[in-house]
């Protein structure tokens, strides 16, 4: 089975932004914008003209204006990234799931008795998905840092 891509094309067009306001020799430039048009393709936003037109334009002030609208919540985020963040969130609820099924299914508690229900709020997230994933998934509001690198969900 092929690995599941688990990166956001926001975050790699971010990362091109910050590149281009480095100021780089040209060549670097140069390679950063075709790795950003390769980066595109990839997540199949090839189709979308708002994410496409930019970068092989390369027209930094248009793609600066479309990570703007990202961060205030005005633009959609690429299916890419939608359907990476959808997966990284499932990914937590399973885990979080089994955590609390394993915590109830102790031997510590007596069966005979009516049972309760786990207290565990938060777990772990999964390792596979980068720490930028969950990021993006708290500033979203979908998740809360509850510290010590645990991560609940909130109730909304």
């Amino acid at each position: 089975m092929a690995p599941v891509e688990n990166w956001l094309l926001c975050n790699r067009l971010r990362a091109l932004i910050a590149q281009l306001d480095e100021g780089p020799d040209d060549d670097a430039l140069a390679a950063a914008w075709t790795k950003a048009e390769r980066d595109v393709a990839r997540a199949g936003c090839d189709e979308d003209a708002d994410i496409a037109l930019p970068v092989w334009e390369r027209d930094a002030d248009a793609l600066r204006q479309l990570i703007a609208q990202w961060d205030a919540g005005t633009g959609h985020l690429p299916e890419w990234d939608r359907a990476v963040l959808k997966r990284a969130l499932k990914a937590y609820r399973k885990r979080l799931k089994l955590a609390r099924l394993d915590d109830e299914s102790s031997a510590s508690r007596n069966p005979l008795s009516k049972g309760e229900s786990s207290s565990i709020t938060g777990v772990k997230p999964p390792e596979q998905y980068d720490r930028e994933i969950w990021d993006m998934l708290i500033a979203q509001g979908k998740l809360r840092d509850a510290g010590y690198g645990l991560l609940e969900l909130t109730t909304t």
